[in-house]
């Protein structure tokens, strides 16, 4: 073997090694109890009057459990929401923190900010921790300007996955109020 080679072989090796590493301090980080909040708001997007909020997810905890409260927007009505609140279970939330910071660290975010639904779907999705802040927006109001970072087909995607991700969990843990 050459020792440019050897050096090669070094340089993969060093990387894998940085890699388990980095898993393994991930693991620990999420293992621990981390104080985290989630957020999903559908109708973010306003014009000459502000937008219409149709519903409204919240998931806040830590890596021990969670509650998640949804509320969604009455039919025929502007401001009257369907409420519903549960509990999320440890293993779903330990999975939902992992797949939401690993994802969403890869996302963009509109510049300047609120300028723009740069994921087309009228929807604001927001998550919260100690370490790690991340939250799109889009225009509320008559003051339209276009972002000056777009997100990619392949980025739009991974933002609707996240989206349905966090409506699942809502769907799956909230139990309707009694009227």
């Amino acid at each position: 073997m050459t020792e440019f080679a050897v050096y090669v072989l070094f340089i993969q090796m060093l990387k894998q090694l940085l890699l388990i590493l980095s898993c393994l301090l991930f693991v620990q980080y999420t293992s621990t109890a981390m104080v985290f909040k989630v957020f999903l708001r559908e109708g973010i997007v306003g014009g000459f009057a502000g937008p219409t909020v149709k519903q409204v997810v919240e998931i806040s905890g830590d890596s021990n459990g969670a509650i998640v409260s949804h509320s969604t927007l009455k039919q025929g009505s502007k401001f009257d929401y369907n409420q519903q609140s549960g509990d999320v279970t440890p293993q779903e939330i330990h999975t939902l923190m992992s797949d939401l910071h690993g994802q969403l660290k890869q996302l963009p975010l509109e510049n300047p900010i609120g300028s723009d639904d740069i994921y087309g779907r009228d929807i604001s999705l927001g998550f919260f921790t100690d370490e790690f802040q991340w939250q799109n927006g889009g225009p509320e109001g008559c003051n339209r300007s276009p972002s000056s970072t777009q997100a990619t087909d392949q980025q739009k995607a991974v933002f609707n996955e996240l989206v349905e991700r966090v409506l699942s969990v809502s769907q799956k843990f909230a139990i309707k109020k009694q009227d």
